[in-house]
């Protein structure tokens, strides 16, 4: 299971400088740059999880609604468009299979998608189900970006796809 974990630290550096951050669970270490504590946030490069992003992306029928429903705005229509584009595998339908996936994936600062990945359970319809999962965000709208201390920023956001009968 991945941990995504958002912390800042106020630093003193005349230039920025790399840093080594593990996250929980996770083998491969991440580096970040570390800046200055007048910098504008975030670095170019980097994405905020969707959990605290201060403006969240929106889907353009979530736009006119008031800021504070946006974010639940965002989750339904999120489900909705799973429920409507969701195809079963026929294998894993024929074979009674049930299963989760994990989709991860950053919505970029022109709101379109990038780094889509997919992790399901082993067994041997995870394929069917990876490949499904990742079909059904790849046909999500692009988004209005996500903005964080008035810029707008890349944010990483994850969703599970249950497969259920």
């Amino acid at each position: 299971m991945k941990f995504l974990a958002l912390i800042i630290f106020s630093f003193t550096f005349s230039q920025a400088q790399k840093i080594e951050v593990r996250e929980i669970k996770i083998s491969d270490p991440e580096t970040v740059l570390v800046q200055e504590a007048g910098d504008p946030y975030p670095t170019e490069d980097m994405s905020i999880p969707f959990a605290v992003v201060e403006q969240v992306p929106l889907f353009n029928s979530c736009e006119k609604i008031e800021k504070t429903l946006q974010r639940d705005c965002f989750q339904e229509e999120m489900k909705k468009h799973i429920e409507k584009h969701l195809k079963y595998p026929k294998e894993a339908k024929e074979s009674k299979i049930e299963t989760r996936v994990i989709v991860t994936f950053e919505i970029e600062k022109d709101g379109k998608l990038t780094n889509i990945r997919v992790r399901g359970k082993k067994s041997e319809y995870q394929s069917l189900f990876e490949e499904e999962a990742k079909r059904i965000i790849n046909k999500l709208p692009d988004f209005i970006p996500a903005t964080q201390r008035g810029q707008v920023v890349k944010v990483a956001y994850a969703i599970p796809i249950n497969f259920k009968l």
